[in-house]
């Protein structure tokens, strides 16, 4: 995947259009098209790019970035383009999930506890 088909991935997720975004950069779409193609487009614009699409600069040198939500996850994500990151992001956050769950059964059984033992103690 080159940096061009990189960006527009990232548009689309993020609901932009290459339009906004070469507006937003202040040049054409054909000077952004041109820079994209012959790799030509500054390092300054590049960093332009990432700000707005709120992803790290180092991102479009990553493969691919499946299994990431733009909407949850921060922005400075370290490895935003790793399927194995996605597939352990997702991971921990299932396990989170889960022990937040138990932690929720371990108060309620606590409280049954607690409940018990006043009778207990009141008999």
């Amino acid at each position: 995947m080159n940096l061009k088909e990189k960006i527009l991935q990232v548009l689309e997720m993020k609901k932009f259009t290459y339009a906004d975004l070469a507006s937003y950069l202040n040049i054409s779409e054909s000077d952004l098209d041109y820079a994209l193609e012959h790799n030509t487009l500054e390092i300054r614009t590049l960093e332009l790019i990432s700000k707005e699409l709120r992803i790290p600069l180092y991102s479009f040198f990553r493969e691919n970035f499946d299994g990431y939500n733009f909407d949850k996850e921060p922005y400075y994500n370290v490895n935003l383009w790793s399927k194995e990151e996605a597939k352990y992001t997702l991971e921990l956050k299932a396990l989170r999930q889960e022990i937040e769950q138990l932690r929720a059964e371990l108060r309620q059984k606590d409280l049954l506890i607690d409940a018990l033992e006043g009778q207990i103690t009141k008999n």
